[in-house]
């Protein structure tokens, strides 16, 4: 994939860590089918060393998306603040820049809060995750997402004020640790204008697999 190539170029020739390894990985954490067959995905890619790398996200369904690119650097052990930019697409597309806090909160909680802004408004994501191990290869995994918008933006499904709050079950078994398939359920409920355009709440049974590498 080009995308991937140019990732990995640019955080190896921008981001050299005086004697740090290199490294890389690309998460699909989510590639499932929903409700009705439709397709949802959440992957991320990252390139770099330890302290400074370049994040790829992709997260979305059929034929809606969001993708983001931004440099990523740690200030502490646990916690990287990244800044860059984000594209949604749903009929058409809109940019924000971003400022993102991104780690693990105590109880190993990872999380990501990501605050968005542009000529027409700010909004803020928080994002959760959280993973229960009943053995070494099934592991559920708990999370939870909302999104709040300052304006509405109708034509990419987006409302004033609180968007969605969205929280997920999904019990994978690692046959190795790179590769998953997972079954769970989703529940989304949708608030204020979203809620007009996309329907109060949506909720699906799910299967996919979680691999990465």
């Amino acid at each position: 994939m080009k995308w991937l190539l140019i990732l990995f170029g640019v955080g190896s020739a921008l981001f050299a860590g005086g004697g740090d390894v290199f490294r890389y990985q690309v998460l699909f954490d989510r590639f499932e089918l929903q409700k009705g067959g439709t397709k949802v995905w959440d992957v991320s890619a990252y390139t770099g060393y330890n302290v400074n790398k370049l994040y790829f996200y992709s997260e979305g369904e059929d034929s809606s998306w969001q993708n983001e690119l931004v440099f990523s650097r740690a200030i502490t052990p646990f916690w990287d603040v990244q800044i860059g930019g984000e594209i949604d697409k749903v009929e058409k597309s809109k940019a924000f820049g971003e400022v993102a806090l991104f780690g693990l909160a105590p109880y190993w909680i990872e999380t990501r809060v990501k605050l968005l802004f542009g000529s027409s408004g700010v909004g803020v994501d928080l994002d959760f995750e959280y993973e229960t191990l009943f053995s070494q290869r099934l592991i559920l995994t708990s999370s939870l997402e909302s999104r709040w918008m300052s304006k509405s933006y109708l034509m990419q499904g987006m409302g004033e004020g609180l968007n969605f709050i969205e929280a997920g079950f999904r019990l994978r078994y690692e046959v190795k640790r790179e590769f998953a398939p997972y079954i769970g359920v989703s529940v989304k409920r949708n608030f204020g204008a979203t809620k007009r355009v996309n329907g109060q709440s949506e909720s699906s049974f799910v299967w996919g697999i979680r691999f990465w590498f």
